[in-house]
């Protein structure tokens, strides 16, 4: 039995009577039962309460109602394992086996041509996707994708002694980079995207996503590879490929911001309603895919020559109002007073389990597919979920909404959030209070964005030249559109807007730091 001091909301436990526990829509024990947990099954507490009686009980999160607290014991808090720098670079090259499947694996496009059909034959029958009596015949053809990005991705074309029903031979497979420091930036993100593929052949999703063919990951090296059916970008009613930050290409745009939104709601109420299994919680574990980063020693030179560049360079490439001295000057004080306490500020996020949940972290245009159906209704697919997991619920919306035009980024916001909230209680989710899932969104843009900007894109201006900036006239310049900065640009004018608002991150964040001591920081 758990003490009445060591239940607190945020922590895990255990279902350990033997029997197990029953869960209840309320705290009374003649509540309705929704569910049956059987002993072992891994719970995280929502809130706390007693019932008529004075017995101790808890809200768990997943599958939400009210359990006893005699039927909960203690588990150890989550060990996040992670490679040092200097044992990655020692390690990054090597194949090893794969922790899920245990097969060694490629580790890119060149290996995978290398182990050709036999491995991608003992691949496929590990994961189920191709029969055991049937086999890969051939690479019919393999070639390297190439647009910019997080990851080494190829077209893969396979012949099988066989058809199936559902068999595809046109396929989509993805590695990490293969440059050693952009491979290692990214380690904490592949293991949560190979298993939300692998959870989508085992479970119904709420959402659709591309079909599962392999994946694994190595936590020796920090490899993986993924490989799923390839989506038809513009083909027949497949919309064709957006790019992420060029929203201008997107047409109908808000729609497809909705889509997304609704998309996001469903998997998040579907996660505490406890449709996607008893088990999630072994498999995603509460609040390990908050977004977070290392402590950033001396921000201040690149923070100063990000201030440099909005106020005296490309002041005409950013909204009037936030080029000003005496805004930047409030700015700069507001991002460094946030970084100082980003500890502070992602405990809050996390305080509340109501606004956490299974969640994909970077749902913008480019990471999705869409297409109509017959009565002109907007649908899409999901893709890319690297860092898939249990994350906070504002992290997750304004990862989602970082590159919208500019001129409609506020407005657009409020809008997705209004949106998630109304569909995430249609779905049987939590209901949200909008004045704090705004408050929260708010306050997430350090982690989600502001210290990408001290730590990527303020070191990226350095590759160009400052008249490169000065001769444009305008964000929409060919030169900029072509040239691999536009995107940063917009997603820098959006931040800055967000502190136009009343309610601003910095703001936020002070509130938050100054009752942080009543939200102890997650294990």
């Amino acid at each position: 039995m758990i003490e009445d001091l060591a239940l607190s909301p945020g922590t895990r436990y255990r279902i350990v009577a033997p029997n197990g526990a029953v869960v209840r829509a309320g705290v009374a024990s003649d509540s309705r039962q929704l569910h049956h947990l059987p002993s072992g099954v891994l719970v995280v507490c929502a809130e706390r309460g007693r019932d008529v009686g004075g017995r101790q009980c808890v809200r768990i999160a997943s599958p939400a109602g009210w359990v006893n607290a005699d039927a909960l014991g203690p588990v150890p808090a989550v060990v996040k394992a992670t490679l040092d720098y200097d044992t990655f670079t020692a390690r990054h090259w090597q194949v090893s086996p794969g922790d899920h499947y245990g097969l060694e694996f490629p580790i890119d496009l060149a290996g995978l041509r290398e182990a050709g059909p036999a491995f991608l034959t003992a691949a496929f029958r590990a994961s189920g996707a191709l029969s055991a009596d049937n086999r890969v015949t051939q690479i019919v053809s393999l070639n390297k994708l190439d647009i910019r990005g997080a990851s080494e991705n190829g077209l893969l074309t396979l012949a099988y002694a066989r058809d199936e029903p559902g068999l595809q031979t046109h396929l989509f497979v993805k590695f990490p980079p293969a440059d050693a420091h952009h491979k290692y930036g990214l380690l904490r993100l592949s293991d949560g995207e190979i298993r939300m593929a692998r959870l989508s052949r085992e479970r119904q999703l709420p959402v659709t996503v591309s079909r599962y063919y392999f994946g694994d990951h190595s936590s020796h090296t920090g490899n993986y590879i993924l490989i799923t059916e390839r989506v038809p970008f513009g083909v027949g009613t497949v919309e064709p490929a957006y790019r992420k930050g060029y929203d201008h290409e997107v047409p109908c745009v808000e729609e497809h911001y909705a889509v997304l939104t609704r998309n996001l709601a469903r998997l998040v109420a579907a996660h505490k309603r406890g449709d996607l299994g008893h088990d999630l919680e072994e498999i995603f574990p509460f609040a390990a895919a908050a977004r977070d980063f290392e402590p950033i020693a001396h921000p201040e030179p690149a923070l100063d020559r990000l201030i440099d560049f909005i106020g005296r360079v490309a002041p005409h490439l950013f909204a009037p109002e936030v080029t000003r001295p005496q805004f930047l000057a409030r700015w700069r004080e507001d991002v460094l007073f946030g970084l100082e306490h980003k500890d502070a500020v992602l405990a809050y996020l996390l305080s509340d389990v109501d606004y956490t949940g299974l969640c994909h972290i970077n749902l913008n245009v480019d990471n999705a597919w869409f297409w109509r159906d017959e009565g002109g209704q907007l649908h899409a697919g999901l893709l890319d979920w690297g860092g898939a997991g249990q994350a906070s619920l504002a992290q997750a919306l304004s990862g989602m909404m970082m590159m919208p035009e500019p001129e409609k980024h506020i407005e657009l916001v409020n809008r997705m959030i209004d949106l998630f909230i109304e569909e995430c209680s249609a779905q049987g989710g939590p209901s949200l209070d909008r004045a704090e899932l705004h408050f929260q969104y708010k306050a997430s843009v350090y982690s989600t964005a502001i210290f990408m900007f001290i730590t990527i894109l303020s070191e990226a201006l350095k590759d160009f030249p400052e008249d490169y900036f000065t001769s444009m006239e305008h964000r929409m310049d060919p030169r900029l559109l072509e040239g691999g900065f536009y995107s940063a640009i917009v997603w820098i004018d959006n931040m800055l807007r967000e502190w136009l608002d009343p309610l601003t991150p910095g703001e936020a964040c002070r509130r938050i730091v100054a009752v942080c001591r009543l939200f102890p920081v997650v294990a």
